[in-house]
């Protein structure tokens, strides 16, 4: 009797040993051709009713587009990618960051690093600029046409989801308003009065201000919800979406995935771009496997053993130790990113650090020109502008606050703090020290970095705290304004700086941990976001900057804007006018889907 149930325990953990396996590697699920169209879904039957409850900018359906209007198409600018480049294959590349919690298009509670991997670089918008001439290139939209503040955009009648249902003109109004009702409209109710859906292939976006580039601003702000996928959208959202993978308009999707370890994109068969100007020679890979080792050390030893395609670094110190010495198979590229960068650097809260005398002393102790030259063995180049990256419209003039002992100590004076204690650091009278915390998130290189600002601003008299915490802690610390200094950095404004992102009054989440309300800066704010010229906008963003500057919010850290990357001989990359990366590339090569597999049998 023993035996028959020592039998069956053997059977039944068999064939649960087999079902988690075929969980795990069961081929990735294709998305319908998109040559098969599904029928569009019907948008919920309250759907206008909702629209006119919401509130910041109006959403509206109605009539048709007036008739006499200039449309373009974009469709003179050059080439982007390579013609050489082939389908197929697979790409295996590293994410050195947390696996994402969720697979929100929109509304997450926490800021999921990947969503820029799964959504920004994939999907396809409205209308793009062209990364080269910064131009209008077509997206969604094949035609667009500007009169006064309003701006329309005719739809390309053949996009369609990943899922075969086409994108029409009112899948934007419902992004819209569901964005509204998830509470997480701010950048649509700043700049956008309304939206309105003229027919199935027409939507008029009319901006609250004349801006220098309409189209690109209002293509940046909409984003299409395919109307099934979002038929059970409630007050639930959150928790009922959280993994589930919205239908998107770009040439990946989601396929296969390995909690905590990785998530495979797929290529959508039969794209409906795949064949159009501007992105016929993109998306080429098969599907494209996004690893989540524990760090990046890890990720070498799986390069090295053939178990990823290419690594993207710019740690120095590992690429010296490692990519100079690796075997002749693997091959290295360096190449200068010119393109809007993230803004790396300490930032300083008003509401715990409201003196601003303190914030000048510590701007002067603490010595980020020191760290980038010791983290980067003298081959970083220290940030000098919030608005890096921007061509001729980055200030070259913005102050810069160098590390300054008596600088230092004559601010921390002018804050209260007169009296040296016995081991160095400042006190005020009452004998408070002045001790400041930095929150940061463990990292060798950002260790590295607060080790040599503490020991900096000891000799100004000034005690660092080193605050060290996962990054979901210090996000939490940063919702509830609970940290003083914090290391951070966030994903640039485009076509232009978003200043008011990041330092508008009533901004908020994690791209303000800034907590700032300046006149002064607000005034530049509104300017940049109300020129006219590209004179205009740059005298307005200098003035922006150095109002930044000025109130001792942010101190500047490094430019990473030189990317070192090893890789396969089966990696290919483009090699052709618009995209060589022998010269300044506008765009991060493996985010671009650029590059692609080299499938021939090796001679």
């Amino acid at each position: 009797m023993k035996k028959g149930w020592g039998i069956i325990c053997v059977i039944l953990l068999m064939l649960l040993t087999g079902a988690a396996w075929w969980a795990t590697h069961r081929p990735a699920p294709q998305p319908q051709s998109v040559e098969q169209r599904s029928a569009p879904a019907a948008y919920p039957t309250d759907m206008w009713e909702r629209a006119a409850r919401v509130t910041g900018f109006r959403l509206r359906c109605g009539g048709e587009p007036p008739t006499g209007l200039s449309w373009q198409d974009g469709m003179q600018e050059p080439e982007i990618g390579d013609s050489a480049a082939r389908k197929g294959g697979r790409m295996r590349r590293c994410n050195v960051g947390p696996y994402p919690a969720n697979f929100l298009a929109f509304g997450s509670p926490q800021p999921q690093f990947f969503h820029y991997n799964l959504f920004t670089a994939i999907e396809v918008p409205l209308v793009r600029r062209h990364p080269v001439t910064g131009n209008e290139i077509p997206g969604t939209a094949s035609h667009w046409s500007v009169a006064g503040r309003t701006v329309r955009f005719r739809l390309n009648a053949a996009a369609t989801y990943s899922n075969g249902c086409p994108v029409r003109a009112a899948d934007y109004a419902l992004g819209a308003l569901l964005r509204a009702e998830a509470g997480c409209a701010d950048a649509l109710t700043s700049a956008v009065e309304e939206v309105c859906v003229e027919g199935d292939e027409c939507l008029a976006v009319t901006l609250r201000e004349t801006t220098l580039q309409p189209v690109l601003t209002a293509a940046a702000l909409l984003h299409a919800a395919e109307p099934g996928f979002y038929a059970e959208f409630g007050s639930d959202y959150r928790k009922r979406y959280a993994h589930r993978i919205p239908p998107g308009t770009g040439g990946y999707t989601v396929g296969r995935t390995e909690r905590g370890r990785m998530i495979e994109l797929v290529r959508v068969r039969d794209w409906w771009a795949k064949d159009r100007k501007y992105y016929r020679y993109s998306c080429n890979a098969d599907a494209v496997e996004h690893h989540f080792p524990t760090d990046e050390a890890q990720a070498w030893e799986l390069l090295m053993r053939g178990r990823l395609d290419m690594l993207q670094t710019r740690n120095i110190t590992a690429w010296h130790q490692r990519a100079e010495t690796a075997p002749p198979p693997l091959q290295r590229h360096i190449f200068r990113a010119e393109y809007p960068l993230p803004p790396y650097g300490i930032a300083f809260n008003t509401r715990t650090l409201s003196c601003p005398h303190l914030r000048r002393g510590l701007m002067h102790a603490l010595d980020m020109e020191r760290a980038v030259q010791l983290i980067f063995r003298g081959e970083g180049e220290r940030l000098r502008t919030f608005a890096s990256g921007y061509g001729d419209l980055s200030p070259d003039g913005t102050p810069c606050h160098q590390f300054d002992v008596q600088e230092a100590r004559a601010a921390f004076a002018r804050a209260g703090y007169t009296v040296q204690g016995a081991d160095g650091i400042l006190q005020q009278e009452d004998g408070s020290r002045l001790s400041i915390r930095l929150t940061y998130t463990p990292h060798d290189k950002i260790s590295t970095l607060v080790s040599i600002l503490v020991q900096s601003a000891a000799v100004c008299g000034a005690e660092i705290v080193p605050d060290a915490v996962p990054w979901q802690t210090a996000q939490r610390k940063e919702d509830e304004q609970r940290h003083q200094l914090l290391f951070w950095a966030a994903m640039p404004g485009e076509p232009f700086p978003d200043y008011r992102r990041f330092f508008g009054a009533g901004a908020g989440g994690p791209d303000a941990p800034f907590g700032v309300n300046d006149t002064a800066l607000n005034a530049a704010i509104d300017a940049c976001e109300q020129a006219r010229t590209r004179d205009e906008l740059a005298r307005a963003i200098a003035a922006a900057d150095t109002r930044i500057a000025e109130l001792c919010i942010w101190l500047p850290g490094w430019k990473e804007n030189v990317v070192r990357l090893i890789c396969h001989p089966h990696v290919r990359f483009p090699d052709c006018e618009t995209c060589r990366f022998s010269t300044p590339t506008p765009y991060e090569v493996e985010d671009a889907h650029l590059y692609w597999i080299d499938t021939s049998p090796a001679p």
